[in-house]
């Protein structure tokens, strides 16, 4: 269990440290905003039918930084391809972005629109990589569990 929550700490931390090149311009900024092609090395990363070419720019971020991060972090490269980072990323990524609009979506009332929940969401992202970036981050048990479960199902013989 130590080496699950290690791998998924480095996983986590390593994911929010490009994020600031994401929201340059505030109206710019946004989950789906300025989409573009993803680096090969990363398109194993992407869910099934997504297309590399139109990838937003803070997803594109996220991973870049999530994999080369980790693989930084781990001197055995094998080790990284036995682990699924690619996919442990990607996974990170989209149920990441899923709980934060939840949450967001249960403090909305009824009047609030998706797009203002989307935008709460993507606040809450980007203060919890500023926060990080300023040294002062830490992750809630929830989010951890959310990288913990991407980790569970790339890797089931990390967590036994």
């Amino acid at each position: 269990m130590p080496k699950l929550i290690s791998l998924c700490f480095l996983v986590l931390a390593s994911a929010v440290l490009l994020l600031p090149s994401c929201a340059t311009n505030a109206n710019d900024s946004g989950f789906s905003k300025n989409p573009g092609p993803i680096s090969a090395n990363l398109i194993g990363a992407l869910q099934d039918g997504e297309d590399p070419n139109t990838v937003p720019e803070v997803k594109r971020n996220f991973l870049k930084g999530c994999v080369t991060g980790a693989s930084g972090s781990i001197p055995n490269l094998v080790a990284i391809q036995e682990t699924g980072l690619l996919q442990v990323c990607g996974c990170s990524y989209e149920r990441m972005v899923q709980f934060l609009i939840d949450q967001a979506t249960s403090l909305a009332d009824s009047s609030t629109s998706l797009s203002e929940i989307e935008n709460s969401a993507f606040v809450s992202f980007k203060d919890l990589d500023d926060d990080f970036q300023k040294g002062s981050g830490e992750f809630s048990d929830k989010i951890l569990r959310v990288f913990e479960q991407c980790i569970r199902d790339s890797a089931p013989t990390i967590s036994s």
